[in-house]
């Protein structure tokens, strides 16, 4: 159906799990009743986002996503507004009624993915800058009632800077289509600045992505996790990313950062439930 995949479902699903994630490890109160608002805030938020995005560009689908609904003629954009509004009137209603405090942090990305849409994709690395902030915010955004957010800061700054990576690549394979539409996007600089930024980004991230044990935010089993899958995939993009064609290889170095980022999640929900039995025993 085209009003579900212009949500990009995945997507969306992956965010869902990130709030609730942040929520349970930041042990906020109210149990899984106080988390339902939420996380249907950050899901209308997203497809809000997605589909004003898509409005966007038409024009840039028409060449790089063709089978998108609003290129194949699937929904209209009469139909596409009316949803983008009442997606966005419903993160607001489930913001503002799980409290005022996540009423304003529904706000916030409403207007970023505004503006984005608009204005910050075409501009080299601050569109990039601002959607990887928001893929960060997912976890924070589910904890902020807890007394254990703290926890979430470095694992929000570990997805900030996988994804940048993810967006540049992306801008990658979006190229033809956003030169024919004018844009002006992060993947104009030339190729070693491109190279450079994700390296330094990649390079953090291994830098960072053991400090929540040190911290002792998370256990051994976090690490365990992140050594088997995390670190393969890092090592295995990255290398692609130097050494292939990124114009052949683009649509597989994103599918892999995605992967890597699911697993980053699996790694702090599998501490959270080793945790959580070492606390029954």
């Amino acid at each position: 159906m085209p009003y579900i995949r212009i949500l990009r479902p995945v997507n969306i699903l992956m965010l869902a799990l990130g709030v609730a994630l942040g929520f349970w490890l930041s042990h906020a109160p109210g149990g899984p009743a106080a988390l339902v608002l939420p996380v249907l805030a950050a899901m209308c938020a997203a497809g809000f986002g997605n589909v004003v995005n898509d409005l966007a560009d038409i024009a840039t689908d028409a060449i790089s996503h063709p089978t998108r609904p609003l290129v194949a003629a699937e929904l209209s954009r009469r139909s596409a507004k009316a949803y983008a509004s009442l997606l966005a009137v419903l993160s607001l209603s489930c913001g503002f009624a799980a409290s005022p405090a996540h009423g304003i942090g529904t706000l916030a990305p409403i207007v970023l993915l505004f503006g984005y849409a608009l204005f910050f994709k075409a501009t080299p690395l601050s569109g990039n800058i601002l959607v990887s902030a928001l893929v960060a915010y997912g976890p924070l955004f589910g904890g902020m009632p807890g007394n254990g957010l703290h926890r979430l800061y470095v694992p929000a700054a570990l997805a900030f800077l996988l994804n940048i990576s993810r967006e540049i690549v992306k801008d990658i394979q979006d190229l033809p289509g956003d030169r024919a539409a004018g844009y002006v996007t992060t993947a104009s600089l030339a190729a070693p600045t491109l190279k450079a930024i994700i390296a330094a980004c990649g390079a953090l991230y291994a830098l960072l992505v053991f400090v929540p044990f040190l911290l002792r935010d998370f256990g051994l089993t976090y690490v365990l996790v992140c050594l088997i899958t995390v670190a393969p995939l890092h090592t295995y993009w990255s290398v692609l990313f130097y050494r292939s064609d990124i114009r052949q290889t683009a649509g597989k170095i994103s599918s892999l950062i995605k992967y890597e980022m699911v697993f980053g999640l699996a790694a702090m929900a599998a501490d959270g439930l080793v945790g959580l039995q070492g606390l029954k025993v």
